[in-house]
Parts: C-alpha cells; structure tokens; sequence
C-alpha cells in the first residue's frame, strides 16, 4: 500500500494542516510545528537551519541546539524530553 503523490502542493493548508495533526496526535486542534531546526557549529559558531552532519564553513561537526523552552506552552525544558510533560507537545 502506498501513493506516488506528490503532496507539497498542500503544504500551508489549513484543513490538511488540521487534519495530519489530529491523524498523528489523536486530538482535533492539534498543531504541527514547522519550524526549522537549528544547528549551530562548534567549531565557527555559525547557525544553519539544515540537517547538515558537518559544518559547510569549517567542517566541524555539527550539534543540534536543545529548546530551553516547549514550543508549544513555553513551559521550561530540562533539555532530554521528547515531549512536554505540560501539554504533550513533541520537542
């Protein structure tokens, strides 16, 4: 089972949006959080939103900067949750 579709063309729509959250959350209202990761380098301190694994600058490798806050209710992090133990939001 499975699709060749191509779905980006309803990227930002508002119902599908809706609706992916509530298939993948179980809950209706549930939001999808869009923002890209941000990986700073060790080595040159410059930030980038990609996934690369080393450093285009400098090639050091790169970490991902842990969320000090929940994206969802801004509830402070202890930095090693997969999700907020406030409102159930995926880090």
């Amino acid at each position: 089972m499975g699709s060749n579709v191509d779905l980006r063309e309803f990227e930002g729509n508002q119902q599908v949006d809706s609706t992916l959250g509530e298939l993948l959350s179980g809950k209706k209202g549930y939001k999808i959080n869009k923002e890209p990761q941000i990986i700073r380098c060790p080595g040159c301190k410059k930030q980038f939103k990609a996934t690369n694994k080393f450093c285009p600058e400098c090639g050091s490798k790169l970490v991902e900067e842990k969320k000090t806050n929940c994206p969802s209710c801004n509830k402070p992090l202890k930095g090693n949750e997969k999700f907020c133990t406030e409102c159930g939001a995926k880090i």
